[in-house]
């Protein structure tokens, strides 16, 4: 007996160097865990703001080459960047008038010309945690003037 109750002794002295271990092993593993999530959530806000930036760009070249001179009503630089900016907000947020806007015209506004819109937008992260260094998106978007 004496041997069984020695052997239950060892069993609960190992289970009491054990305590804590969890603990510890969740805290290493949760840290790099959670900067990998965050790192994830920052890649996609990349990518959604890109996105928003190309879908800006398209809408407004759009716009510009159904809004030319020879149309009912052309259109002037300011609301062609003002469809730009109403077809990125819903994405990119009020951040959107932050993005550099250009509108050119080669070699005019007339048909057979090309519009090209291109917008630049710096990328802030959200969170400090995953070192993003600063980016800068552009887009770009040209078609060629029909009627």
């Amino acid at each position: 007996m004496k041997r069984s109750a020695r052997r239950k002794r060892r069993v609960g002295q190992a289970r009491l160097g054990r305590r804590g271990t969890a603990a510890i092993e969740f805290a290493l593993v949760s840290v790099p865990l959670l900067i990998l999530l965050i790192g994830t959530a920052e890649l996609g806000m990349v990518f959604a703001d890109q996105y928003a930036l190309s879908l800006g760009v398209e809408r407004a070249a759009r716009f510009a080459i159904v809004h030319s001179l020879n149309s009912a009503a052309p259109a002037s630089t300011a609301e062609i960047t003002a469809v730009f900016q109403q077809a990125a907000n819903p994405l990119i947020g009020s951040s959107a008038s932050g993005a550099q806007v250009t509108v050119s015209f080669d070699p005019s506004d007339t048909p057979g010309s090309v519009v090209t819109v291109s917008a630049q937008y710096p990328f802030t992260p959200i969170t400090g945690i995953v070192p993003i260094p600063p980016l800068t998106l552009s887009a770009q978007a040209s078609y060629v003037i029909q009627n």
